[in-house]
């Protein structure tokens, strides 16, 4: 049986609910940014589990396990749909997710693969992740369905999500782990990117530096709000009214450290996080 959030009557989705946006830390944001371009009128519950950061070298289970409770946590703040903000966990929980709750639920890597088989030229496509997102194959699996023929060349770039949550966008060290990094799939002659986890859009100068003009980088972040954008119309959920938006930001982590990168990365305004346990909120 599928869950029904205990803040709705009767199970109702309200049009007037939150979107509840969620990742291991702040790559998140990237999808944020789109969101809030695409779907300015929305309301935002953003969740990162900093206690429990990186996903990346965890296992399925786990992972799996982390998505159904955080997706819990959300639901007690009245979201009517979730986009699960994490390449990694898209792969471990999304399917699960699905399964067990009654509201829509994307994540990001079929709508950043679609717009790469899209893309290619050539059909040689780079793919950067987590670890465990590579092992997964999920963006292999996605891709050959809609470009049987394409060849996908693949790297873990772990060190990423590190420079990401320590604010190092642009620095000498970025430069050198991207260069050891992204050397083997540029020798691959490949004509398009996929950014894999939501840390590396942060990374975008540094990447397309290394990379090339020639190498097109595919952002899931953006095609995964146009996602969303279509599923709220098509099911009548588009916020209306003209009471003042809000956005809430939580954390299981240091609230005024993330709150601190956080605001380097949404520069166009402020945000503060709100530290939160989920000791209430179980994982089955």
């Amino acid at each position: 049986m599928k869950r029904h959030t205990t803040s709705r009557k009767k199970g109702l989705i309200l049009d007037n609910s939150s979107i509840g946006l969620f990742d291991s830390g702040l790559g998140g944001l990237s999808v944020v940014l789109e969101v809030n371009q695409l779907l300015p009128n929305e309301n935002i519950e953003y969740f990162a589990d900093h206690a429990r950061l990186p996903y990346g070298s965890r296992k399925k289970k786990e992972i799996e396990s982390f998505v159904i409770e955080i997706i819990n946590y959300l639901l007690s703040k009245d979201i009517k749909a979730c986009i699960i903000g994490c390449n990694t966990a898209t792969a471990a929980g999304l399917e699960k997710a699905q399964e067990i709750f009654d509201i829509p639920i994307i994540g990001v890597i079929e709508p950043g693969v679609r717009v790469a088989t899209e893309q290619t030229l050539s059909g040689r496509i780079g793919l950067i992740a987590t670890e465990f997102t590579i092992k997964s194959q999920e963006h292999i699996k996605k891709i050959k369905q809609f470009s049987p023929e394409a060849k996908v060349f693949a790297n873990p770039c772990p060190e990423f999500f590190r420079l990401v949550e320590y604010g190092c966008f642009e620095t000498k060290e970025a430069y050198q782990i991207a260069q050891r990094y992204l050397e083997p799939i540029k020798k691959e002659n490949v004509d398009t990117l996929i950014l894999g986890c939501t840390h590396y859009p942060f990374l975008s100068k540094v990447i397309k530096d290394i990379m090339g003009p020639q190498v097109k980088l595919i952002n899931p972040a953006y095609s995964t709000a146009l996602e969303m954008k279509g599923i709220l119309e098509e099911k009548n959920l588009l916020r209306k009214g003209q009471i003042q938006r809000v956005e809430h930001y939580y954390t299981t982590g240091d609230p005024e450290a993330v709150t601190k990168i956080a605001s380097l990365i949404l520069s166009y305004k402020k945000c503060q996080f709100t530290k939160v346990s989920l000791a209430n909120f179980n994982r089955s």
